[in-house]
């Protein structure tokens, strides 16, 4: 029978004033060639004003000192200037006023102690929110947030005989979409059993959870074999989930509301029957003065809970015990004298002991490359970082996972990379270009992947191309028939080689007016979805996009495309915060 303890809470708030700060040069933009040119001062009469309030959700009174961040999301950083941003405190009354803004695209947060951040714009917790585009000149008014506070989840911890089990890790957890997959992720905090079982969690937004008690946290550092003179079947406790479940289908939500405490939240740590994975490591180069440390965490990708580390002996053996039955990654890892040695293979564990694994260690390598910009074209390309993403589903990294700052000569160099195969990605290029090519010798890179399970590879070649596309338009609110603000915008591309590969998606929100941009984007097949409120990273997930495919807008881009599109909302169901702002044009 599934228990839900449920607690609900509607809300939203802000108001504020005090000293105004101003951080960061002024007046820097990009140019075509990705080098910052100084752009005219704006005249004082062409600045800005945004003045609101801020309000606690539950009670509807002003919160003074709540902290209100005014960033700019136009402009990359650059090694001249840094993205302009503004800040104040609202006053006694919860007022703030901000004056001498620059005319251009911000995003807008407000935080204060015990209360939920909100975005300006967002329908909840964790979401984007609104751009704030201001046009010179323009007075914005009465922007009003409503801050909801922390919520609390308590409860105690008990084992088979209803003794507290103190050192027990109790998590908020929830699924989420990572690497296109529905997986549990630590969500909302955590919190450690005392002496009497006894667990707290506080700071939680709003929200549906799970709550999961992750096995008993030994006080000592040593682990005791059992040397019991009956041979009855180890066990251990595992990862175990309210009200009492080892199994995740089985698990009941816990419904947090804003401010309130769910209190009473008690459930039985549960023991299971456990195997031992034995093996030894291999391949080590001499010399090496610290045993490999040896970990197995679930392939699921869930890194959370105990992960059983142990280290190798003299002769490179180990014996990992209390693993329960599950799919999991075996790794082996050691650094030394600043470099870093490592293996992992997958290993499926059933109701008896593993037994003979084999790690064969390997150090990591260097990965050299160098850019080139199509058609012989200049660019500083000193801001662009290059890194590596591991290509395995589950997401989980074994070993260095390198990133690389592009030097003056437009070349690179990625160290220490671990073994494994790898997604290339880069960062930080300038306005309107995109990667048109990765290889490596005779590897295309963006459609293999980078493999140095083998060694180093020959030297990367990335072309770069300024000849990016572009997308820009307005989204519609199918009830209303007006501009929806805040609208979450996807591009998701159509291509299966692309659609496993986040660097090829292109998300963005609309501004106060419904309008949307979407820059530097790769040429191919695409389409365009605007949804009112979604999980972060849903489109990720092919399920999640069938229901609404007829709702998209099927965009081609080619190379230089300047395309517009006009997109209806896919609407939800609760109200967004911080929306209710009035404009004046002087």
């Amino acid at each position: 029978m599934r228990l839900t303890a449920a607690i609900f809470l509607s809300g939203l708030a802000l108001a504020a004033q005090v000293q105004i700060t101003v951080s960061g040069p002024v007046g820097f933009s990009s140019n075509p060639n990705g080098l910052s040119v100084q752009q005219p001062p704006t005249r004082p009469e062409d600045l800005c004003t945004v003045e609101g309030s801020v309000f606690n959700a539950t009670t509807g009174t002003p919160l003074k000192k709540a902290a209100v961040l005014l960033s700019r999301t136009d402009v990359a950083p650059s090694l001249n200037s840094l993205p302009q941003s503004y800040s104040t405190a609202t006053d006694a009354a919860g007022n703030f006023a901000i004056k001498d803004i620059e005319p251009r695209k911000y995003r807008m947060t407000v935080t204060r102690n015990g209360f939920v951040t909100m975005t300006f714009g967002a329908r909840g917790p964790n979401r984007p929110g609104t751009t704030l585009t201001l046009e010179r000149a323009q007075k914005m008014k009465e922007i009003n947030f409503r801050l909801t506070p922390h919520g609390v989840v308590a409860g105690r911890v008990v084992d088979e005989d209803g003794e507290p089990l103190p050192f027990v890790s109790v998590q908020l957890v929830r699924f989420q979409v990572r690497q296109g997959r529905q997986q549990l992720n630590m969500a909302g905090g955590s919190g450690t059993t005392n002496d009497l079982g006894e667990y707290r969690i506080f700071g939680i937004a709003p929200g549906k959870y799970y709550l999961r008690a992750s096995g008993q946290r030994s006080a000592s550092p040593f682990v005791a074999l059992n040397r019991s003179a009956n041979s009855q079947p180890e066990e251990d406790y595992v990862p175990t989930y309210f009200p009492g479940t080892i199994d995740t289908a089985n698990a009941s939500p816990i419904e947090v509301g804003g401010g309130a405490e769910v209190g009473g939240i008690n459930f039985i740590l549960m023991k299971t029957a456990t195997v031992h994975v034995k093996g030894s490591v291999g391949n080590l180069p001499t010399g090496i003065r610290q045993p490999p440390q040896i970990m197995i965490v679930p392939r699921s990708g869930l890194f959370i809970g105990p992960q059983r580390p142990t280290f190798a002996d003299a002769k490179g053996n180990f014996d990992i015990r209390g693993v329960a039955p599950g799919q999991y990654m075996l790794s082996a890892n050691v650094n030394d004298d600043g470099r870093s040695y490592s293996t992992s293979v997958p290993v499926d564990v059933g109701n008896s002991n593993v037994e003979n694994v084999s790690l064969a260690i390997g150090q990591g390598v260097d990965v050299a490359g160098k850019i080139r910009i199509e058609g012989d074209g200049k660019a500083d390309l000193t801001m662009v970082n290059v890194n590596l993403r591991q290509r395995d589903a589950s997401g989980i990294s074994f070993g260095g996972v390198p990133t690389a700052r592009v030097k003056d000569d437009n070349t690179f160099q990625l160290e220490n990379a671990g073994a494994s195969t790898f997604e290339v990605t880069l960062f930080g290029l300038p306005d309107g270009f995109y990667v048109k090519s990765i290889k490596s010798g005779d590897t295309d890179v963006q459609a293999a992947g980078l493999d140095i399970t083998r060694g180093a590879p020959q030297p990367l070649e990335v072309v770069l191309s300024p000849n990016a596309g572009s997308l820009s338009g307005a989204v519609q609110n199918p009830n209303t028939k007006q501009p929806a603000p805040g609208a979450t915008v996807v591009l998701v591309p159509q291509e299966k080689e692309r659609r496993d590969q986040p660097q090829y998606y292109k998300t963005t929100t609309t501004d106060q007016n419904g309008k949307y941009t979407l820059k530097s984007l790769v040429p191919g097949e695409y389409k365009v979805f605007a949804w009112e409120d979604m999980e972060p990273g849903a489109y990720l997930d092919p399920d999640f996009l069938k229901p609404v495919d007829s709702k998209a807008e099927a965009v081609s881009i080619r190379e230089n495309d300047q395309k517009t599109a006009a997109l209806t909302m896919i609407a939800a169901d609760a109200p967004s915060q911080g929306e209710r702002g009035q404009s004046d044009p002087r």
